[in-house]
């Protein structure tokens, strides 16, 4: 048995609950969403999932934004903005994403700085 104590994609990734801005086309909007993620050594990159809560209100008038829809997310305080892609519509009418870029907050780093995006 190995021991996987030091190896910092073994972290769970805490992720991000809170308000992000989210861009649908020319449209953006607030809502809460919780994501997360891990590292997936097989495609050697973070990979991440999430969701966006009553984003269909959000966005008013404009018909809900069907599953294949890009968006982009942002969260204050991140380095940079996530493209996420609209996988489904939940029983309860959330958005669920799957992310296509890094990850929209912070990732965990390593002893040297490095994230494992």
């Amino acid at each position: 048995m190995s021991d996987h104590a030091d190896d910092p994609h073994d972290e769970d990734d805490l992720g991000y609950r809170g308000p992000a801005e989210i861009a649908v086309g020319d449209r953006s909007v607030v809502v809460d969403v919780e994501i997360s993620g891990r590292f997936d050594p097989l495609l050697g990159r973070h990979v991440w999932r999430g969701r966006l809560r009553k984003l269909t209100e959000a966005l008013g008038e404009a018909p809900s934004p069907p599953p294949g829809t890009a968006v982009t997310i942002r969260v204050a305080g991140a380095p940079d903005a996530a493209t996420a892609r609209i996988s489904e519509i939940d029983l309860w009418g959330s958005h669920m994403v799957d992310g296509i870029s890094r990850p929209p907050y912070p990732l965990p780093t390593d002893e040297n700085g490095v994230d494992p995006a």
